[in-house]
């Protein structure tokens, strides 16, 4: 197998796909049983790691960091096939910094809600919860399907597209380096922190 087809395989359908459907077994049990043990529907965390996943493959997809921009057209290029509404760039950043940048930097979305709705196959909805205005929803279980149909369809042009193809080597290779020259500081810092802490 060719690198992508290893790094996808561990980072994407183990890791995230596992990962992510642990969170839909685990928000199931709590909506059927009222005596549930889980205290959270895990519907912030999920969304927030479908956003981390879309924003790598979006990098790999460019051979660089990937940035709201880059994140945009990624979106647009592969979720238009299986929602026509992401044709839109603009629609697709707006997306993107509703949902993903509102739950990274205030732990919630700008205005707008997350359900976990497993009776109905929507993934954008408007609703009126009381407020002066209807806020917008998404459904994380159609995000994670539609999420993962798009990197299907970016790891099939990975196998057929050289240069896309070489753009994935390229980031890939960058994160690696970059990864373990901050571990190494960290591990450095932590080195010196034990040796303080015992003199």
């Amino acid at each position: 197998m060719a690198l992508h087809n290893d790094v996808f395989q561990q980072q994407i359908w183990d890791f995230f796909c596992g990962d992510l459907e642990s969170c839909l077994i685990v928000s199931r049990i709590k909506q059927s049983n009222p005596n549930s043990p889980f205290k959270g529907g895990l519907n912030f965390t999920a969304t927030l790691v479908i956003f981390s996943v879309i924003e790598l493959a979006s990098g790999w997809w460019k051979g660089t960091k990937a940035t709201n921009d880059i994140i945009a057209s990624f979106i647009q290029k592969y979720f238009s096939k299986h929602d026509k509404r992401f044709k839109d760039k603009s629609f697709a950043k707006k997306f993107y910094d509703v949902f993903r940048n509102g739950l990274s930097h205030q732990w919630s979305p700008k205005a707008s809600g997350i359900a976990m709705d497993f009776n109905r196959n929507w993934l954008l909805e408007k609703a009126n919860t009381g407020g002066q205005e209807e806020i917008l929803f998404l459904n994380v279980p159609t995000f994670y399907y539609l999420t993962k149909q798009a990197l299907e369809d970016f790891e099939k042009e990975l196998n057929t597209n050289e240069s896309v193809r070489k753009m994935f080597e390229k980031r890939y290779k960058k994160i690696i380096e970059s990864d373990y020259k901050e571990m190494r500081i960290l591990r450095n810092f932590l080195g010196k922190a034990i040796k303080k802490n015992s003199s």
